[in-house]
């Protein structure tokens, strides 16, 4: 009595873990007698006394089996053609708190319709009820070449596990107790990717004639359909898991992280769309029978559950394979790959000291490291044949001067200038010299001193005018002219003195506009005094003489650059020679 009472409730805790798939449960039983199903490369073909249609993507057996489709005939000749009961693979497809929403009113969107690989665009989406909705093709001659398609929005996410043991279970299609699954066994995924639907689908489709297989609608986490892709669907090619993944995974957007983790020993056997979650992928080891898991404790604010490494190998590793192992497979922590280490080990730690940096490496819930150099790891193994042995063990950093520990563990440089800081933007102390600014960054100490400016102006003029006389060679000119020169010089020295009292001003820009002033009324006056004199004694002889008059006026002062000078100009007469 006591064995049956443990017995059901070994069965009753197993059933809150575990959901047996099984197929969409059959709507109308009598449809059912008068419908068959072809599987190939381009869908799922139904055929029915009334139309055969293909569908792609909308689910397998009962899923396609349930579908309604009734012609209403018109009066040309022609038909619409109602099909009901399709399931809206959209709804729900990422969890809503990723900000995912799909709306009725987008399903026409993501509905392709052709016939005869011509697209129909007279159509339209008639009713939607419990994550079902029906479509109406209106005016239709026939029902040959009809396709009727599923598109999906986005990509899938996907967060990617590994099953311990290492076989791929027999029963596939259904959801599994965590603890038999890494990292961690606490439902932190070794990575989150994206998977294209509309790609990966077809490929799957069309290589392994593989097809999406839904089954419950599920409300935990907002409404959403249960849906499975794996070899335990319809295989009309009898593809083995290596040859379904090979297709499926090239619609991966972002997998390079599962290829650091794993390269290509990781090989997925499932994915699906569960739970309240996101989707996720299943996966095992493929050739590789050992792997050691390395997670981060206390890096930065990751989770100290994620993963950081793994290393995984066909036999237990030494103490000194171990090294060479983490060292080639942690390229996340491991700053410079050609730097050796200085290696060491205890009865409860191994640590490997760089120039710059330390790491701490430790036990966590799973095998054991090695406790002195002559050691192997030790391996938690399982009992299924082929099945993998797991360690899990932890690392913890300690970051030289000038670094932090940043992303994955990784001991980063802090910013320029800095020698303590608190992650790659805030400096909490800076080098000798410099000084935190209010952005946190490192400045240098500088002083400023005052500066005082004087301004000197320099006034030059310069007066080039050109006269052509023509001068008569007698005694009494000559006499003339000498008066006519010492007259000049008089003038010219009272015009000196004035000069001199010409006000200076700030700007040159300024002098220079009047000194091209005073040049053009100077040469004004010069042309208007010209004479020209004809001597009737000595008409044969002429002689052009240039007269250049040249005067010269510079004044050199400093002038406060505060106080504004006042600006004088004079006009000079200029008394020609002749």
């Amino acid at each position: 009595m006591f064995k049956n009472i443990l017995k059901f409730v070994a069965l009753l805790s197993l059933s809150s873990v575990c959901f047996v798939n099984a197929d969409s449960p059959l709507i109308n039983e009598k449809a059912a007698e008068n419908v068959s199903l072809e599987y190939t490369k381009d869908g799922v073909l139904r055929k029915e006394d009334q139309c055969f249609i293909n569908f792609v993507n909308f689910g397998i057996k009962n899923d396609i089996v349930n579908i309604s489709v009734k012609k209403e005939n018109n009066k040309d000749g022609s038909f619409n053609l109602r099909i009901g009961e399709l399931k809206n693979g959209n709804e729900g497809l990422n969890n809503y708190k990723t900000g995912y929403r799909f709306t009725d009113d987008e399903i026409k969107d993501y509905v392709k319709i052709k016939q005869n690989n011509v697209e129909i665009k007279d159509f339209s989406v008639a009713s939607v009820v419990d994550g079902k909705f029906s479509l109406l093709i209106k005016n239709l001659k026939t029902c040959d070449g009809l396709s009727v398609k599923q598109a999906y929005k986005t990509e899938a996410l996907m967060a990617t596990y590994l099953y311990y043991s290492n076989v791929s279970p027999l029963d596939i299609n259904h959801a599994f107790d965590i603890a038999e699954f890494g990292p961690s066994s606490n439902n932190v995924p070794y990575d989150i990717i994206h998977w294209d639907m509309n790609t990966g689908l077809d490929r799957v489709r069309e290589q392994c004639r593989i097809y999406i297989d839904y089954n419950r609608r599920e409300q935990t986490g907002g409404n959403h359909w249960v849906w499975y892709l794996s070899t335990d669907n319809i295989n009309g090619e009898k593809c083995n898991n290596t040859a379904f993944y090979k297709a499926a995974k090239s619609s991966y957007i972002d997998y390079e992280q599962m290829d650091e983790l794993f390269g290509d020993y990781y090989e997925g056997y499932v994915i699906k769309r569960e739970g309240s979650e996101n989707g996720h992928m299943d996966g095992i080891l493929v050739n590789q029978k050992y792997l050691i898991e390395i997670y981060q404790d206390g890096c930065s604010e990751q989770n100290k559950d994620q993963v950081i490494c793994t290393i995984s190998s066909n036999k237990k590793l030494s103490y000194e394979e171990f090294q060479k192992e983490f060292v080639d497979n942690c390229l996340d922590v491991i700053v410079d790959q050609k730097e050796k280490a200085e290696w060491s080990v205890n009865a409860s730690n191994i640590t490997a000291k760089f120039s710059q940096y330390s790491i701490n490496i430790e036990n966590y819930n799973r095998g054991s490291l090695p406790k002195c150099e002559t050691e192997s790891v030790s391996y938690k193994e399982f009992k299924a044949a082929e099945s993998s042995g797991i360690a899990r063990f932890t690392i913890n950093m300690s970051c030289g001067e000038g670094t932090f520990i940043g992303d994955k563990c990784r001991c980063s440089a802090c910013p320029v200038n800095c020698a303590s800081c608190l992650d790659g933007n805030t400096c909490s102390k800076c080098n000798k010299g410099f000084i935190t600014n209010e952005e946190g960054t490192c400045e240098p100490i500088t002083t400023i001193k005052p500066i005082t400016t004087n301004t000197t102006t320099t006034i030059e003029e310069t007066i080039e005018p050109t006269v052509i006389i023509e001068e008569a060679v007698t005694d009494i000119k000559d006499k003339e002219t000498t008066e006519e020169e010492s007259s000049l010089n008089s003038d010219e020295e009272e015009e000196k003195e004035e000069a001199e009292e010409v006000t200076p001003v700030e700007e040159v820009e300024e002098i220079d506009s009047a000194d091209e002033n005073i040049d053009e009324n100077v040469n004004e006056d010069i042309i208007e005094d010209e004479k020209s004199t004809e001597l009737d004694e000595n008409k044969e002889t002429k002689e052009e003489i240039n007269s250049t008059t040249i005067r010269h006026i510079t004044k050199t002062v400093t002038v406060p650059v505060t106080k504004k000078p006042k600006k004088t100009i004079r006009k000079c007469r200029v008394k020609l020679h002749y």
